[in-house]
């Protein structure tokens, strides 16, 4: 993992990730009959479930709209799900709002131009290894993990641990 400074996590209480990229390896996989499947990560899915169950909101945010992320997002019983957004700045605000949050306590993760200002405004961000330069600059994080294997368990793993959620969970255990 790649800090680009010391960051404040105890402020974040609420996790955004892009998909496409993101949650997914950034393929778009179409039949002959032209029916999209993503492929998706068990243990991305998990961080998220288990940022959930220790007291965070979590959600998905795209710029493309997909069955396979809507249902995605209904199995991670993620707090919101919103696509075919090409603003997710503006979109999200009224996210944060509706959770009495701002964005100083957004976690977002994205990896190209549309998430360029969520990394930017976001209290922490990250992005994954194979994003565009550009992309990286504007990042907290980026991960070791690449995108759909991993770098989203990453990113929770961190979250949870940094502020005491991870380690009091597992002692419970």
């Amino acid at each position: 993992m790649n800090l680009s400074k010391e960051l404040n996590f105890k402020d974040i209480e609420i996790l955004v990730f892009d998909v496409d990229g993101v949650l997914t390896d950034g393929k778009i996989y179409l039949s002959e009959s032209g029916v999209e499947t993503k492929a998706f990560f068990a243990h991305d899915g998990a961080g998220i479930k288990l940022a959930k169950k220790l007291g965070l909101k979590t959600g998905m945010i795209s710029a493309r709209k997909s069955i396979a992320a809507a249902f995605r997002a209904r199995e991670l019983d993620v707090d919101f799900y919103i696509e075919g957004c090409k603003d997710k700045y503006n979109t999200l605000k009224p996210v944060l709002e509706k959770y009495n949050l701002n964005f100083k306590n957004l976690f977002y993760m994205g990896d190209d131009i549309v998430d360029m200002q969520l990394l930017k405004s976001a209290g922490v961000s990250a992005t994954v290894p194979n994003s565009p330069e550009y992309i990286r600059t504007c990042a907290d994080i980026i991960t070791d993990k690449p995108a759909g294997c991993g770098a989203v368990r990453e990113v929770c793993d961190i979250i949870l641990e940094k502020k005491g959620l991870l380690l009091n969970f597992l002692n419970e255990m």
